[in-house]
């Protein structure tokens, strides 16, 4: 028998068969669709964080209070933050205070996010970081008080730009820049002022949340030990943007790993009632097998008219997956956007997952279909014929 021949029959009991057949395929199709929509949404998060970890910049370090183990989160102050500055590898660091105040615009006041800054060392620090890009005005000159500079998010929300007033804790504060759009809710709402402002507001005592500062080459074991020196324990962590995006990978590799063993057991099903089908199917057509081999066709063309059936079950299983998952995946951005803030999250649908979510439904369709393929490549065409 010729290869068209066996692809135009196989077409045939498929299409005479369509109600199993779409039966047959929603067990494949469902694995799919969750291998298609998990890769798809983690590959768009991947590209997100690295793109907003380029936008920090390579040479920018972050140093931060160690959250959780035995020890406790503190504050930095502002001769750890010298020490910082005075190391050779670093052009300049800049201690960063954060707290939540109450803050009026247009008469509405509601409790936000409010970020302190050294005004005469963030210019420096920031001015390779493209997430600090002002899109309008400029930021805060060295020195400057009362001013603002405000995410995009929270400008345009509220039509506020350059030369508009609000308050903080019921002080006026003049707006003199807007940030660009960065793609977190939580960072395009963010309001920048002085640090000596925002001390005087809360009564701190001079004390920094974090640390960040611009090196010539990312170092951090020196970074450590100058801090270490000063505070005199090790109770911080020095992120570069390197480390940052390790401990990403990791986090999303293992929320992968647990969907994709789903996704594989769903496929794992699936596969269980592909062969089922082919077994029923062999059943069924035992007299036309019969009479395929009395007429000239071979054990390995019977094999390969039920292994091709399967693996093209299977395969339609695919192309339904792959719509699915692309409605998924797009549901799940969507959501991911809504709760976490993440405006610039989009799946990425790449030709490669193309090819992998039909190759691997394609393969699990033909490996299914082995032992019903066997069996019926194995029966002789006397017992056959006469089988009713």
């Amino acid at each position: 028998m010729s290869l068209e021949k066996i692809v135009g029959l196989v077409f045939k009991f498929l299409v005479h068969r369509r109600v199993r057949s779409l039966l047959t395929t929603v067990g494949i199709a469902i694995g799919v669709a969750l291998v298609f929509s998990i890769i798809s949404v983690n590959e768009g998060m991947m590209a997100l964080v690295s793109q907003q970890l380029e936008d920090l910049g390579g040479n920018v370090v972050t140093i931060i209070p160690k959250i959780g183990g035995v020890r406790t989160a503190g504050s930095f102050t502002e001769e750890e933050v010298d020490a910082v500055r005075s190391l050779a590898s670093v052009k300049e660091a800049a201690g960063i205070y954060s707290t939540v105040l109450p803050v009026t615009i247009r008469g509405k006041t509601d409790y936000m996010g409010v970020y302190g800054y050294d005004s005469h060392a963030i210019e420096e620090v920031i001015s390779g970081i493209k997430s600090f890009r002002v899109e309008k005005g400029r930021f805060i000159s060295a020195g400057e008080r009362k001013k603002v500079v405000l995410g995009y998010k929270i400008a345009n929300d509220n039509n506020l730009g350059p030369g508009s007033v609000i308050k903080i804790d019921d002080v006026d504060f003049r707006v003199v820049g807007v940030l660009a759009e960065i793609g977190s809710s939580e960072d395009d709402s963010s309001i920048n002022t002085d640090v000596e402002d925002l001390w005087e507001l809360t009564g701190e005592d001079k004390t920094y949340q974090f640390i960040l500062a611009k090196v010539v080459e990312p170092d951090e074991d020196r970074i450590r030990r100058a801090i270490k020196k000063v505070r005199g324990r090790d109770d911080f962590d020095v992120m570069t943007p390197e480390s940052m995006m390790e401990q990403v990978n990791q986090i999303l590799g293992l929320l992968n790993a647990v969907f994709l063993v789903i996704a594989g057991v769903s496929i794992a099903v699936g596969s269980v009632g592909v062969v089922n089908t082919m077994y029923m199917s062999v059943f069924e057509r035992v007299r036309e097998i019969g009479i395929m081999k009395a007429v000239g066709a071979t054990d390995w063309n019977i094999m390969l008219i039920f292994l091709l059936e399967s693996g093209l079950l299977s395969l339609v299983g695919g192309v339904f997956g792959m719509l699915l998952g692309f409605s998924l995946a797009v549901g799940i951005t969507k959501l991911a956007a809504m709760a976490a803030g993440l405006t610039k999250l989009e799946p990425v649908f790449s030709s490669g997952l193309v090819v992998l979510s039909l190759g691997l439904s394609f393969v699990v369709g033909v490996l299914a279909g082995i032992f019903p393929a066997r069996y019926a490549s194995g029966l002789e065409p006397v017992d056959a014929l006469r089988y009713e």
